[in-house]
């Protein structure tokens, strides 16, 4: 009988803190840059970002509950949009069960998932507190500022549309 799996070193990554998003194995896309008859590669000229994939979700930003931004984001993480660790930084606070016992009780205001706020203007202050507290390149950052744009990109496509 072989016990070697039981005996051996932990892998890397295996673990379940260190496992990052869920692999659905979905297809890689191929690069777009092709290869002249010199060697030298040749980009595509950039394109303007595509428009945001349909949602389920239509509600506006600007005015948006906790809940409907966590099924917002749920929604992007689904179309690919958002990678996993983007899509669980933006799931508030307040929709945890402990919320009024832990950060309620630090700042004396209870959760209201269901009041309708400016989520722009909330991102842009967690932005600013993200950027004040860490580093430029730290992934708190990156992933702040790409939910702040996606916010923004939301809001813009919906005033085309409306």
């Amino acid at each position: 009988m072989k016990l070697g799996f039981l005996f051996g070193r932990h892998q890397p990554g295996s673990g379940r803190r260190e496992q990052d998003e869920p692999h659905l194995g979905s297809p890689r896309r191929k690069s777009a840059a092709t290869a002249s008859a010199d060697g030298v590669i040749a980009m595509p000229p950039p394109e303007e970002e595509p428009p945001l994939p349909a949602v389920n979700v239509h509600a506006q930003v600007r005015n948006m509950s906790p809940r409907q931004m966590a099924d917002w984001a749920h929604e992007m993480y689904l179309a690919g949009v958002m990678t996993w660790a983007e899509f669980h930084a933006a799931l508030p606070a307040e929709l945890h069960p402990d919320y009024d016992r832990t950060v309620g009780a630090l700042t004396g205001e209870r959760a209201q998932p269901d009041k309708a706020r400016d989520m722009v203007k909330d991102w842009e202050e967690k932005l600013a507190f993200v950027r004040r507290h860490n580093d430029w390149d730290h992934g708190h950052v990156r992933r702040a500022e790409r939910i702040v744009t996606l916010l923004r990109r939301q809001e813009n496509q919906l005033a085309r549309i409306g």
